[in-house]
């Protein structure tokens, strides 16, 4: 969605594997190297270990590109094959007729032969076992025991484990040692650092298309290094959610602001939220103190709800101010003044503005809404008639009307609806209906849209001074 915004061609932080935008840096070019020669040079087994995100089917996919045409390569991405089919597995990945063969030894043979004449034509056959980790440890010495055929001179196959750290911790098993012999090379892909991470987004981003200055902030990187922990996984997770927010805000910067909404909006980061819980304290016990008065002016009991309940991603429904609440007040301003009641009461603009003012607060930063207008302040007006235009329609009651601070400009923005997620509120987005549709609506998160409302703006302020 931001592709565009920013003058790029294709998405910059996709997750999926792509050795166009391979990394070399944080030793990930040394260790492919390293690794190809490993390969090249026939040695028996060559293990690459990183946690979970690291890059390792990146530099999997990349090391096939590494070596030259001569070398077949295998993929074992099924972890979980027993020390019995791992054989027919692999016959069946080189097309052998034997592969369903019942007999291992057939099929061990059949192997043989093939690597033999694989090695007689000079060609090598190259074993890649991803999520090593998971394969039980009989399994891989199935491997290994395929990793000692071999001429005078050469090993016929060679084998590359791709693993987490669990598989160091099993290939160390007193029973399994033979097979930590065979490993001749190890390699571990450590996490990226705040100045690799600097690099790696702005590689990733030219690779793109992009054409231009450094968009991320310092604040932001440290805090997208924290975060991430240096995983590329992570990195990439969170540089495509700050990138949307940095769109949704208008913003050509990517702010430490951008990156705590793109933490708040990724499971895999156990944080508790950067500001949040005191600014929903604050803002459930204002909720809660007016909520306790409606009741008591509507002679209704009051049952008191959780703070955690504001953070649930539930349907908001703002109910409309009770009558004997309007009555009081009416009551109150005196007769003379009743009609300057009724004409507040009546007036669509602020009873928007009210309704929004009860709503935004208590919202789910997490969640998404749809702006559809952004309007000087002192021109009320253009609002005034688009509220009156929809006022006979069915959704003027997902009609949101606050005031905002943009660079220190005051305005009224119009939002239409919540949503709990980006691709709910997308699919609103596409079939909004032609009398909004119009005004060329896009998506906000919520957490941008709190931050600049003058409603909650002072309290947010004191909050984040510090990021």
């Amino acid at each position: 969605m931001y592709y565009d915004y920013f003058g790029l061609e294709f998405p910059p932080y996709r997750i999926t594997p792509d050795t166009r935008v391979f990394y070399a840096g944080g030793e990930r070019g040394a260790i492919l190297d390293a690794a190809a020669y490993a390969i090249r040079s026939g040695d028996a087994i060559t293990k690459v270990v990183g946690e979970v995100g690291s890059g390792k089917t990146m530099l999997c996919r990349m090391l096939e590109t590494k070596l030259p045409a001569r070398i077949e390569i295998i993929y074992l991405a099924n972890p979980s094959l027993t020390p019995e089919n791992i054989l027919h597995a692999i016959a069946l990945e080189l097309d052998l007729p034997e592969a369903n063969e019942p007999s291992r030894l057939k099929v061990m043979k059949a192997l043989e032969a093939y690597l033999l004449k694989k090695h007689a034509e000079n060609y090598q056959v190259a074993l890649f076992v991803e999520e090593a980790q998971g394969m039980p440890l009989e399994t891989l010495e199935e491997i290994r025991l395929l990793s000692n055929l071999e001429t005078r001179h050469h090993k016929l196959l060679q084998v590359v484990l791709f693993g987490q750290p669990e598989l160091d911790v099993g290939l160390s098993a007193p029973h399994v040692r033979q097979i930590k012999e065979r490993i001749t090379n190890s390699f571990y892909l450590k996490p990226l650092g705040s100045q690799d991470i600097s690099e790696y987004l702005m590689f990733r981003l030219e690779i793109a298309g992009y054409r231009g200055p450094n968009i991320y902030q310092p604040a932001a990187i440290r805090k997208l290094t924290r975060a991430s922990k240096g995983l590329m996984r992570r990195i990439n997770i969170l540089a495509d959610k700050s990138m949307l927010a940095a769109y949704t805000d208008e913003s050509h910067i990517v702010t430490a602001q951008h990156v705590s909404a793109a933490i708040e909006d990724s499971e895999f980061v156990t944080t508790s939220a950067i500001w949040r819980p005191a600014l929903l304290s604050a803002v459930a016990a204002g909720a809660l103190t007016v909520a306790v008065g409606l009741a008591l002016m509507n002679g209704q009991s009051f049952s008191p709800v959780s703070v955690a309940d504001f953070d649930k991603p539930v349907a908001v429904m703002i109910p409309p101010v009770p009558q004997q609440v309007a009555s009081t007040v009416e009551v109150a301003l005196g007769a003379e003044d009743i009609s300057v009641a009724q004409t507040v009461k009546d007036d669509l603009l602020q009873n928007r503005i009210d309704i929004t003012r009860r709503w935004l607060p208590g919202a789910n930063p997490k969640h998404f809404s749809i702006q559809l207008m952004l309007a000087e302040a002192a021109g009320e007006r253009r609002v005034v008639r688009f509220l009156q235009q929809q006022s006979s329609q069915q959704w003027i009651d997902q009609l949101y009307v606050h005031r905002v601070n943009v660079r220190g400009q005051e305005m009224l923005g119009v939002l239409y609806g919540e949503y709990a997620s980006y691709s709910a509120a997308e699919a609103v987005l596409k079939q909004l209906p032609s009398g909004l549709a119009r005004y060329r609506p896009y998506l906000r998160n919520l957490r941008q849209i709190q931050a600049e409302s003058i409603f909650l703006q002072p309290a947010i302020a004191m909050l984040m001074d510090d990021y």
